[in-house]
């Protein structure tokens, strides 16, 4: 592939609505070479796909996996049946504490295993350490927003796409987002990073070549 990868921002957020399951199949639809989503443990501990720590005003770990269904947001599992295995996934476990996040590790490497093209995100270098562990096939990336102080060994970046030049001496490969104007993209592929994380998979797609 002559261009990165073109990877959909919570499926498809410029048009949908995000982590969605209709955003993920749209992206899908699109030809993305891939999909993005957040991921936070709902109150039974299931894996569920939503960017906030709350939602309207109360914690996501107080919500059922049955009223978020209701509210449409979508658990893991059906995420990972509308992702083709052609296709990768990143996905983005926001920050969880050590506690917290430990009786959940199984259960997510039970729904992941097995599949190939799987990348794992996280701002969280405790989150990244406990399931570089459970999953040490799958790529890791940390979220960053400013330039590290330091690279712990062995992790991809996945950096907010402005840091990208500041980064590029960098001997890991960079997974920039949420890119979404087309020479933007355009400067990035000529960097040569390794995916491109935005919003518009489908134009990103016509600037790039699908």
């Amino acid at each position: 592939m002559s261009r990165p990868m073109i990877i959909g921002h919570r499926g498809f957020a410029g048009r949908y609505r995000d982590n969605s399951l209709q955003a993920v199949e749209a992206a899908v639809a699109c030809g993305a070479d891939g999909v993005e989503v957040d991921l936070r443990p709902c109150r039974e501990g299931v894996w569920v796909c939503h960017h906030d720590r709350k939602r309207h005003g109360r914690p996501l770990t107080s919500w059922s996996l049955a009223d978020l269904r209701r509210e449409e947001v979508p658990p893991l599992a059906l995420v990972l049946e509308a992702v083709p295995e052609d296709r990768f996934l990143f996905l983005e476990v926001k920050p969880l504490s050590t506690r917290a996040l430990l009786p959940l590790v199984d259960p997510l490497v039970r729904l992941v295993e097995g599949r190939a093209r799987l990348r794992v995100l996280s701002s969280s270098l405790a989150v990244l350490a406990v399931l570089r562990m459970a999953l040490p096939a799958a790529p890791c990336s940390w979220v960053v927003t400013r330039v590290p102080e330091r690279l712990p060994p062995g992790l991809e970046l996945s950096p907010h796409h402005r840091l990208v030049e500041s980064l590029r001496h960098l001997p890991v490969p960079l997974h920039p987002w949420t890119v979404n104007r087309p020479q933007r993209l355009r400067n990035l592929s000529a960097l040569g990073v390794a995916s491109l994380t935005t919003n518009y998979p489908d134009r990103a797609l016509e600037v790039l070549g699908a």
